[in-house]
């Protein structure tokens, strides 16, 4: 047997799940794992391995409820997998309650750079500001959300922003209409701030797997 690229972990209760060519699924009772054969137990990552990644778990977030696996994360059997997906079957299960109806955002706050042009302060007194600043909106983004969760400043920040700060939220879909209405109301009570929401996203944040066992 082939070792198997791991895509996600999904519900599955008898009905057609929509996946990309070349995807299939590992079933154990009602979970199923997004899978495509590899010829390596430990292929090198490449971006289209990510790009890959992404493409799967997007199409089956857009119809149900997903777990992400770590990209390149690989299984030496399909029989390894089901032994994994019958070990975590519990903890897969109530990971996948706790997502389903609800999408992942990301929320990006920086200070714009025409906004510090008069005074020039130090680079750490800017990040001493906009973590400041950040902190209070991401309080008020709580409240509308299920959960979040910090993240690191990415690298991809505008170049026009000082300094910048950022956050995901788990939300309810159905809700987010909402959501981005708070964070959009937050941007116009400071103009100086410039805010970035992205999203909805499968709940890459909220999900943390474990291999062991």
């Amino acid at each position: 047997m082939s070792p198997l690229r791991l895509y996600g972990v999904t519900g599955h209760d008898g009905g057609d799940v929509v996946l990309p060519h070349g995807v299939e699924l590992v079933r154990f009772r009602d979970l199923a794992a997004a899978v495509s054969p590899t010829a390596q137990a430990r292929p090198p990552l490449a971006e289209a391995d990510v790009e890959a990644q992404r493409s799967v778990v997007g199409a089956v977030f857009a119809r149900q409820a997903v777990l992400p696996a770590p990209a390149g994360t690989v299984f030496r059997s399909s029989d390894a997998l089901a032994r994994w997906l019958e070990l975590h079957y519990f903890a897969l299960s109530d990971a996948l309650a706790f997502v389903e109806g609800r999408a992942g955002a990301r929320v990006h706050v920086a200070r714009r750079a025409e906004s510090t042009l008069a005074a020039v302060p130090r680079a750490e007194e800017l990040a001493i500001d906009i973590d400041e600043a950040a902190a209070e909106a991401f309080r008020l983004f709580r409240r509308h959300a299920v959960a979040s969760v910090g993240l690191r400043a990415k690298a991809n920040t505008p170049a026009a922003d000082v300094a910048a700060a950022s956050a995901a939220y788990l939300v309810e879909r159905d809700r987010w209409r909402v959501f981005a209405d708070v964070v959009a109301e937050e941007a116009r009570r400071d103009p100086g701030l410039l805010f970035r929401l992205t999203g909805p996203w499968p709940p890459y944040d909220f999900v943390r797997m474990q291999f062991g066992g």
